[in-house]
């Protein structure tokens, strides 16, 4: 989300006018502008995070075979309520917020999604969704104050259906990025997931990503990501995980597949360094705060941390609980998920990082490539 607010800057000329053509309003700029400097005071000062990472509700109305998030669904009944939701805004505002990830489960499901995102942007957040994308095309209307969609599909093709568990679900994505192209300024891009179920769709996914106009970032399922936490029996890990030396295999696809310009959102000296196995410093807890459906925080590693609704995030970012998760997280070295890497190295403001990031911006993603052309390659791809 960081990268990608980075690489829209990057991708605009002086009048706001992205590679895309779409003109950037003054508001919007003033918005990406405060997310921007939030990071620059976190990073300086204060070191708290600057993103609120929200799953939405506990619902999910796919069953990817990669996930088990979906056995959560009867819990949607503890979902924070419209209000709640907006009170949860105007406290990370004030606790020096300015970033809205909205996630889930599907945050799609909600039926107050428009008035969620809307008060989001009207507050002053840049907000980022990631959806499964089988509700874009209806609830589009909705989004036009969505700034970046990460619409998940794991397949080039149908089969797309198979691994997310229900039938229909790569149209469904496909006309919902051609209608989100269409009556919003959002900026797309897909997220893959690559597992056992699904390891020769890297290459192809790539390029449907190019044809369409829009990003792709990749993630990894891997055996043992779970940290002890789980088995057999409560993870597919286990089952369709990636092992150490597929997962080098892996980082080297994509990192060639950046190298031959496909738009992948993660740049060349991330994915360097992961072929080249060097270690680095995690910076996410300073980046991101995650909220569970329930306003509850949870650490990346899935530890409880805090009820949110017993405090409030200064109390929480002041504590000596969320110290040690920052200092635990900077040597951790387990995470292998792209994105948490190239975050962090934004926070350092490494220069690679950076530059790669504004210098490539204009040819990563969201090209004009309009609707219609999505609506052809559904015909293509089926």
């Amino acid at each position: 989300m960081v990268i990608s607010l980075i690489e829209m800057i990057g991708g605009s000329d002086i009048l706001g006018r992205p590679e895309s053509g779409t003109k950037i309003a003054r508001e919007d700029w003033k918005r990406f502008f405060g997310t921007f400097t939030s990071m620059l005071k976190s990073r300086l000062f204060t070191h708290t995070p600057f993103f609120l990472a929200h799953a939405m509700t506990w619902g999910c109305n796919s069953r990817c075979q990669s996930c088990t998030y979906w056995r959560n669904t009867p819990k949607m009944k503890y979902d924070m309520k419209t209000d709640e939701v907006f009170d949860l805004l105007d406290e990370a505002y004030d606790a020096g917020m300015r970033g809205y990830y909205m996630f889930g489960g599907e945050p799609l499901i909600r039926r107050d999604i428009g008035d969620i995102v809307d008060y989001a942007k009207e507050k002053g957040f840049v907000t980022v969704m990631n959806t499964n994308g089988s509700f874009l095309e209806k609830k589009a209307p909705l989004l036009k104050n969505l700034d970046f969609a990460f619409v998940s599909v794991d397949y080039h093709n149908e089969y797309d259906d198979i691994i997310r568990g229900r039938a229909g679900t790569f149209q469904e994505v496909m006309r919902g990025i051609a209608e989100m192209k269409r009556i919003t300024k959002a900026k797309i891009s897909f997220v893959t997931t690559i597992s056992k179920l699904n390891w020769d769709t890297i290459v192809p996914m790539a390029k449907l990503a190019k044809k369409l106009g829009i990003g792709i970032s990749y993630n990894s399922v891997e055996e043992t990501l779970d940290f002890g936490l789980t088995d057999e029996k409560t993870t597919p890990n286990f089952r369709i995980g990636l092992s150490k030396e597929k997962l080098q295999e892996f980082y080297r696809i994509i990192w060639e597949l950046k190298k031959k310009g496909y738009p992948l959102l993660e740049t060349n000296v991330v994915l360097q360094d992961y072929v080249l196995s060097r270690p680095w410093k995690c910076h996410f807890p300073k980046m991101f705060v995650y909220v569970t459906p329930d306003k509850q925080i949870y650490n990346c590693d899935y530890s409880y941390a805090y009820d949110l609704r017993k405090g409030s995030f200064k109390d929480y970012f002041s504590s000596k609980e969320f110290k040690e998760y920052v200092k635990q997280a900077e040597s951790c070295n387990k995470c292998v998920r792209t994105c948490v890497r190239g975050y962090s190295y934004t926070y350092e403001l490494l220069p690679k990082q950076i530059f790669g990031l504004a210098g490539e911006s204009k040819a990563l993603f969201n090209t004009n490539v309009p609707a219609d052309r999505i609506e052809e390659e559904i015909s293509v791809t089926a």
